[in-house]
């Protein structure tokens, strides 16, 4: 949406009209004024996006510690009734002792690739953030600057016109 808004401020001010005897062009400030309104409004879109992103890695990394948990505690309860029966009761240790790292390695495995998945979309996230700052940085500068410059400019001329203009009254009272 931003990138949109920049595009439109460049098409106002490719189509502004030409101020005559120079580079410059001018454009409605109405129209800037409204501009940089949506870019402001739009930012937050971004920032709350981020956070969604930010929520849904806490509960894949939640679900993942649960999911962790609950084999840990099957694993315990499979131990736990293997070890009633005498005979089996060193095989019942080690097959426990099996799931139970299985299931150590797999909430492991689980929860470093929900921090990966979740580190990723939050660095793309915060590089668009950081790419729309950046643009929207250089266009308002670049408005205010052009801002400036034709508030001289008009400053100029009216200037130019009040000079002509006593020019023309000291004439006529001679």
């Amino acid at each position: 949406m931003i990138y949109s808004l920049l595009d439109e401020l460049d098409d106002i001010l490719e189509e502004s009209k030409a101020v005559p005897f120079s580079n410059k062009v001018a454009v409605s400030k109405e129209q800037i004024s409204e501009l940089l309104e949506e870019m402001r409004l739009n930012l937050p879109s971004v920032i709350k996006q981020s956070q969604r992103i930010a929520d849904n890695v806490e509960k894949i990394v939640g679900e993942a510690k649960q999911k962790g948990e609950d084999i840990i505690k099957e694993a315990e309860e499979t131990a736990e009734r293997m070890a009633s029966e005498h005979e089996i009761t060193k095989r019942a240790k080690e097959q426990a002792e099996t799931i139970l790292e299985d299931a150590k390695a797999t909430a492991r495995e689980l929860r470093i690739g929900a921090i990966e998945y979740a580190d990723g979309i939050l660095a793309d996230a915060e590089q668009t953030l950081r790419d729309s700052l950046e643009v929207y940085v250089k266009q308002a500068s670049g408005v205010e600057d052009f801002l400036a410059r034709e508030c001289d400019i008009l400053y100029e001329n009216r200037k130019e016109l009040r000079n002509t203009n006593k020019g023309d009254a000291q004439e006529d009272a001679e």
